[in-house]
């Protein structure tokens, strides 16, 4: 058996992917302080108005970084991947890395970027930044664009039952974020410690060894 050294990712989308992760730190870390302030200082204070400036600042490049991930699943020259993201069928092959994850059998089908758990996971992740977005939005009382009036997200406060339950909403999107990472993180140092494909340092590098 040998190994070849394949291209994984472009610059481009390891730069994407580093920018929402910062993105997503950023926003936990802020978000906790403005939810619960650990630091001394009130709700005017001035480390209170720096926390909601990166929290805004983050959230507008986590938008950001994820729009300019499906405009390169569609029209990037390296590796447009929209055709993996098919939800009929990363559901129909859910039972073949489910087996292999939950260690009932040895191994599975070969994919080619993704298994159907990691794209499924990947889309639901796409919806859930649009849906902390929008609750964000929808519990802030201030302009978040010039041309729209503060009050233009209150119908995510009328369809979720109320501000309450909106920010109860975009509290729990806070600890999907949290979970996400925590469980990519350990899938994606297992499998570079099991397959020996540098799968963990291949989002720095942007190249993984493909075994033959």
């Amino acid at each position: 058996m040998t190994n070849e050294t394949i291209k994984a990712w472009s610059l481009g989308y390891i730069l994407d992917h580093w920018v929402r992760v910062i993105a997503i730190a950023v926003l936990v870390f802020t978000g906790i302080y403005i939810h619960t302030p650990f630091i001394a200082g009130g709700p005017d204070s001035f480390i209170m108005a720096w926390m909601r400036f990166f929290h805004f600042t983050a959230a507008y490049a986590l938008i950001l970084g994820l729009v300019v991930r499906v405009y390169m699943a569609f029209k990037s020259t390296f590796d447009a991947d929209w055709k993996d993201f098919s939800i009929t069928e990363n559901i129909k092959n859910i039972p073949d890395v489910l087996g292999y994850y939950l260690f009932i059998k040895g191994s599975h089908k070969e994919y080619r970027r993704y298994n159907p758990l990691q794209a499924l996971a990947y889309l639901f992740t796409g919806v859930v930044i649009i849906f902390t977005a929008l609750t964000g939005a929808a519990i802030y009382h201030g302009k978040l664009f010039a041309l729209l009036p503060s009050d233009s997200f209150r119908w995510v406060n009328v369809m979720l039952g109320g501000e309450s339950y909106t920010r109860i909403w975009h509290i729990l999107s806070m600890w999907y974020f949290i979970i996400f990472v925590l469980i990519h993180m350990y899938l994606a140092i297992s499998i570079s410690m099991i397959e020996k494909d540098k799968t963990l340092t291949s989002i720095f590098t942007g190249y993984k060894l493909k075994k033959h």
